[in-house]
Parts: C-alpha cells; structure tokens; sequence
C-alpha cells in the first residue's frame, strides 16, 4: 500500500518535486500551505503549515516532504517538526541522478534531481536540496538545510556547512571549506576556503558583503 505522502509548501519547487516523486511508494495527498489558497495544481491544500503536526499525529498523513526552496523557511519547518516526527520525512531521488552510495543519503528530507551526481563517500545532511544536474564529487561534506542550485560543480573533499545556497552554476575547486549560511553567487568560482559568513559572486569569488553572525 502507497503511504500518504504531503508537501509542506505549495510553489514551483513542489511542481519539480512531484515529477519525480515515486508514485509506486507515495501518494502524494496534499500540500499545507501559509498563502490563501485551496488547492494547487490540482491537489487539495490540506491546511496551513501549522496544522501538519495535527494532522501527523492523527494518523491522516503518513509521511511528509518540505518543497520550500528557501533555507531558512525550510530549517524552521524541518526543526518545528522534528525531533518528534523526524522518521516521518522522506528523501526524494531522481531516477536520473547517480548516487554512487546509498551511505552518502545521512539523513531526512534530502532531495537529488535530476541528472545529479554524487560521488564516492559524500555525505549529505538532512534537509538539503541538490538540483538538476549538480556534481558532488569525493569526500565531500554537505551540511544539513543547504541548497545547491542547478549545474553546481563542488570538487572532491569540499565540506559545505548548514545553511549555505550554492548558486547556479558556480564551482568550488576542491579542498574548500565554506562557513555556514554562507551564500555562493551564480557562476562564482571559489578557490579559497569561506569562513566569513556573507554572499560571495565573481570569478575568483570575493565577498560582495558580510553578514553578522
């Protein structure tokens, strides 16, 4: 029997999501959703995101997946929810994406697109997002809530820390270390190792402001 599957954020990285759902495994029932709407794209929304504990507990969902693309949205729904219903999140993968080892997957809510490729003895953290065709090559680390955006290239022993947004496109050479909540500008080319929190865009990526941590 299929589990009762809800998206937690109703938008177009839902959409994305849904396409490659397993749907041998997963019903997806509905989406909760803060805006003032009743359904989206033809599915129900269940109610607001508030209510998904309800709804989790009463045994009306099964299992639930955060299709918000925003890191620090998607921590605050990931953290609200867990520790007590951390088992209850999924991890979503392309069929299409290469995942060498099903060790590198170290947590929950995890999402892999299409045409991604994740390398020997990677690991990646809960909540994180790596989008179409992305390379995650050896050794690398990747935190929990980080969004890795469309055709990133991270090289080998790279360790990307909670919260960083990997812009499209952009390169990390390897033996990089990125501080967290540290944001990576499309097309940047980041040659040295981050520890100072901020948004970073060029080529080689240079600090366009910091941030107060």
């Amino acid at each position: 029997m299929r589990k009762r599957l809800a998206f937690i954020g109703a938008g177009s990285h839902a959409d994305a999501v849904f396409l490659i759902l397993d749907k041998n495994r997963y019903k997806l029932v509905g989406y909760f959703d803060d805006k003032d709407i009743n359904e989206h794209d033809g599915f129900p929304v269940l109610g607001k995101i508030d209510d998904v504990e309800g709804f989790l507990k009463s045994g009306k969902i099964d299992s639930v997946f955060v299709t918000i693309g925003d890191n620090e949205k998607r921590q605050e729904v990931f953290d609200t929810l867990c520790p007590e219903f951390y088992n209850s999140f999924i991890n979503i993968i392309s069929p299409t994406a290469i995942v060498l080892s099903k060790e590198s997957i170290q947590g929950r809510g995890i999402f892999i697109g299409s045409g991604a490729f994740v390398g020997a003895k990677v690991s990646i953290a809960d909540n994180t997002i790596v989008n179409t065709n992305s390379v995650v090559e050896h050794h690398t680390k990747i935190g929990s809530h980080v969004n890795i955006a469309p055709s990133v290239t991270i090289n080998g022993i790279c360790n990307i820390h909670d919260g960083c947004y990997l812009g499209s496109s952009s390169v990390l050479i390897q033996l990089i270390d990125v501080c967290p909540n540290t944001v990576i500008g499309a097309g940047a080319v980041v040659v040295k190792s981050i520890g100072q929190r901020g948004t970073y865009i060029g080529v080689p990526a240079k600090i366009l402001n910091k941030e107060n941590v």
